[in-house]
């Protein structure tokens, strides 16, 4: 059987992984492969075929962002596994690089049913107790220090009545940064609320933005939410708590409006420290039929197209907290009436020289600028994230995961396997997801 979903040219291997059948999720031999002047994963499973994914849109900069060179800072703390990788994170002996974001599930319940959300459909399962909460607070902090940002996430965390206190207890047991992830109902319909987590030392919210038109919500999120994003924003405003957009971008939905939300956070930098484009991924529950591949080479070109000279592809560089082609980043600066990316600043040298390793993934530039002397006052930082699911997942680049996801029992596993589902929606390892099972809908592939 073949699962190829890409072009039948004839590929030049860049280089040898291993990866996952998407249907057994058994390991398997994987190159990455150039036709046409594109980047392909192609793999094949003894018992269910050849597939070939479309990972990147131009052979010359993928080359660039993944020779970039950056050095890796190992976890300090590692465990021992029988199994091996990926199901035996925790973090393994293996993995190359610290955490530098951890998050922490604090429920599975939601205000929303969005058709596109990483959390398994179905009936949520009760929250974590206080006190197990406090254990994964301790674990991730003896693991990977007070330094390194903590994300609460979900679910909708908001639906939690405890989350002030959650996040009170973090900061408590020495965390120095805690952010929300949030869809920002909450915020924008309760009087008050914000400034609760304010008050708790909420560090900021990053908030689900996916566009600036209802029809991409009513899409995305199952209903029109633009003026609710807004208000949201107008409520942290007002009350001086600082906003991360989320834009989970999605070929044929929102594709054309990175560069409009990158002009709105731009004029809105009072409130939105930085922006994240998410390109859609199909781990977790994703709904919306006939959607292309779309990677982070396709959002740092619509960038450079959209953004009108303000930013180009190769303004964008890897992070050094993470696989070179996991994520690309920028800080947009003031000059005058306009906004510069600081990598124009820079040279590759000067930024592997002094880089912070401790900086969480979104502050490497900040902290970099600030090192220098350039004021950062109104800048915006740009993240793209390149999320893997079954079909392009790479083994080679899991193990250099710095964005990891704290379990029950203390371990850390990297967030990219923990969302991981087959083609049929069945959970890489049952041990992982509090969500266990078998996801609504079958392959498309398989029947």
């Amino acid at each position: 059987m073949s699962l190829t979903s890409g072009d039948p040219g004839v590929p030049t291997v860049l280089s040898h992984t291993q990866s996952l059948c998407q249907v057994c999720l058994a390991v398997v031999d994987a190159q990455v492969a150039e036709r046409d002047g594109r980047v392909f994963l192609e793999k094949t499973c003894p018992e269910h075929g050849t597939s070939s994914t479309y990972l990147w849109p131009d052979v010359a900069h993928y080359r660039w962002v993944a020779d970039f060179g950056l050095p890796a800072v190992r976890p300090a703390v590692v465990r021992e596994s029988d199994l091996p990788c990926p199901t035996g994170c925790g973090l393994c002996a293996s993995h190359a690089r610290k955490s530098t974001l951890v998050e922490i599930e604090i429920t599975q319940r939601c205000n929303l049913r969005c058709p596109v959300c990483f959390v398994s459909a179905g009936v949520a399962p009760a929250d974590p107790s206080m006190d197990t909460l406090r254990a994964m607070f301790a674990s991730a902090l003896a693991q990977t220090g007070g330094e390194t940002s903590i994300q609460l996430t979900g679910g909708e965390p908001t639906v939690r009545e405890e989350l002030p206190e959650i996040i009170a207890m973090g900061l408590e047991m020495g965390f120095i940064a805690i952010e929300v992830n949030t869809n920002g109902v909450r915020i924008a319909s309760e009087p008050g609320y914000i400034e609760r987590l304010r008050d708790a030392g909420a560090s900021g919210v990053y908030l689900q933005f996916d566009g600036l038109s209802d029809d991409v919500y009513e899409t995305v999120r199952g209903r029109a939410l633009l003026e609710t994003k807004l208000a949201a924003l107008e409520r942290c405003r007002e009350a001086g708590v600082q906003a991360v957009l989320a834009m989970a971008v999605i070929l044929g939905v929102n594709d054309d409006q990175v560069g409009a939300v990158l002009d709105f956070a731009l004029a809105n930098t009072d409130v939105v420290a930085g922006v994240a484009f998410q390109p859609a991924f199909t781990s977790g529950r994703f709904e919306p039929e006939e959607v292309s591949p779309i990677n982070l080479g396709d959002v740092a070109f619509m960038l450079e197209e959209q953004s009108h000279g303000v930013l180009g592809a190769y303004d964008l560089w890897p992070l050094s907290t993470s696989h070179p082609v996991c994520s690309v980043a920028t800080l947009l600066v003031p000059d005058g009436d306009a906004f510069v990316p600081v990598t124009r600043l820079l040279s590759q040298d000067e930024y592997r020289a002094d880089y912070d390793p401790s900086s969480p993934q979104g502050s490497v530039f900040f902290d970099l600028m600030v090192k220098r002397g350039v004021s950062c006052d109104g800048a915006l930082s740009v993240v793209v994230m390149n999320y893997m699911d079954v079909t392009n997942f790479d083994l080679a680049r899991i193990r250099e995961c710095s964005m990891t996801v704290v379990m029950e029992d203390g371990r850390l596993v990297p967030f990219c396997s923990y969302q991981l589902t087959n083609c049929a929606g069945q959970r890489l390892h049952p041990t992982w997801g509090r969500a266990v099972g078998v996801l609504p809908g079958t392959c498309k592939e398989c029947g």
